[in-house]
């Protein structure tokens, strides 16, 4: 793949030659001659990443890649890197950012455009969701490295003693969590995440999608005062009056998993890694999980889940001999035959759709098999510069709406003006 030439694109770059040029001809760099950068990521991805660092290192002698890794807390990551970024610091080369922050850093100008750095035909192959989350204005300012999804994980166990068919909408499935109650020690309907926090605005936007709202328009205009967004808040917070445990305006994954592996749910709304955890000694739905889609909205008329993972991203104050290599290393990340090990390794959903298919993959993640239909219909949460406060505008407004604190209208409204005030 990209292990080629980085020292000829260095070259290029000033000239703003195209990416085939990269690499069409052989260049032969002595070891000495390598160029070494730094890649920055938090532990959390830390030991897989390493092992996938390491094989790079080892299979070329271009590039050098050191590595520099922050602690497991997405606020801590986001603050060192934008200090680093908006004092045009050039010690970090490569960072591995929250899909999230995409858009405040590639509008800030911090992110170099790898429209002519990379390979077009890297993105060709990725899921789509991630490509359009790593696009700005029609420049690609990131490389999708891993994703996630969420996914409506239910009892197969009580759809199987109720004879029932999955169903495919909201209305459908509240009609069997009503039957449900009391089969197999079910206690609740739903279960899902509506604490205060950027696991609501996941599950919130989700409704929305799902029930033909937005968010913002294409021109990043704020649309939230719709009648389908009314109507799928209104939905919500049906759920959670009438078919979540009473707490769950207070649950965060790690509260809402540990109900429903108390086998007192009959679906949760949860990231794709529960389909795992969900199943650890201890719980008492193993084996007795299955996945699906999340639910149509009543005026929807298809599913979208919410995308997380992270993105490779190039920092814009570094020269061009630097961003070259940075360039050649992000492909190699990038390249199905990495994505295949990375994933084989972390089980961390990669972005390039044939690994959901490869027999190896499947074989040691059979979930994947299901899961490749769901994450395709997966969007990225709002781009915006100021991605920040319109999550917390978010969160305070439909939580006030959820707890009945404020009427579903008047917190859509409230929101609305928020919003519009980030815009000016």
């Amino acid at each position: 793949m990209a292990t080629k030439h980085w020292k000829q694109a260095a070259s290029l770059l000033s000239a703003g030659a195209m990416a085939a040029s990269l690499f069409a001809v052989p260049l032969t760099v002595k070891a000495d001659d390598a160029v070494t950068i730094s890649f920055s990521f938090d532990q959390g991805v830390g030991e897989a990443t390493q092992q996938m660092v390491d094989a790079y290192n080892e299979s070329q002698d271009k590039v050098r890649v050191e590595t520099v890794i922050l602690p497991q807390d997405a606020n801590t990551v986001h603050d060192d890197f934008v200090n680093k970024l908006a004092s045009g610091d050039t010690s970090v080369d490569v960072m591995g950012l929250d899909v999230t922050y995409i858009s405040e850093f590639g509008s800030a100008g911090w992110l170099a455009d790898l429209t002519d750095l990379v390979d077009p035909s890297l993105t060709e192959g990725m899921l789509t969701g991630p490509v359009e989350g790593a696009t700005i204005d029609g420049k690609l300012v990131a490389m999708p490295w891993f994703t996630n999804s969420s996914v409506l994980f239910y009892r197969s166990d009580v759809l199987e003693e109720l004879g029932a068919e999955v169903p495919t909408t909201w209305e459908g499935w509240m009609e069997l969590a009503d039957k449900a109650v009391g089969v197999n020690g079910v206690e609740y309907g739903a279960d899902f995440q509506a604490a205060q926090s950027e696991a609501l605005v996941c599950n919130w936007v989700e409704h929305v999608w799902s029930n033909g709202g937005d968010i913002l328009d294409a021109d990043g205009n704020p649309v939230v005062n719709s009648e389908n967004n009314i109507e799928a808040t209104e939905l919500m917070k049906k759920l959670v009056d009438e078919y979540a445990p009473e707490g769950v305006t207070t649950y965060t994954e790690t509260e809402s998993e540990q109900v429903f592996k108390e086998g007192k749910c009959l679906f949760i709304r949860d990231w794709s890694g529960f389909w795992s955890s969900g199943q650890d000694e201890g719980s008492k739905v193993t084996g007795k999980i299955a996945a699906t889609k999340l639910p149509v909205g009543p005026s929807g008329t298809e599913s979208h889940t919410c995308l997380g993972g992270l993105d490779l991203v190039i920092n814009n104050n570094i020269d061009d001999e630097h961003k070259a290599a940075a360039a050649d290393f992000i492909s190699y990340m990038a390249s199905p035959e990495t994505q295949k090990e990375m994933t084989l390794i972390s089980s961390q959903p990669p972005v390039v759709e044939s690994v959901y298919t490869d027999p190896e993959i499947l074989e040691a993640i059979p979930f994947y098999e299901e899961f490749v239909d769901i994450i395709a219909t997966g969007k990225s949460r709002p781009l915006s510069p100021q991605y920040a406060k319109l999550s917390d505008a978010i969160q305070r407004n439909i939580h006030q709406a959820l707890t009945g604190e404020a009427e579903v209208a008047a917190a859509i409204e409230t929101l609305q003006g928020e919003l519009e005030e980030l815009n000016k």
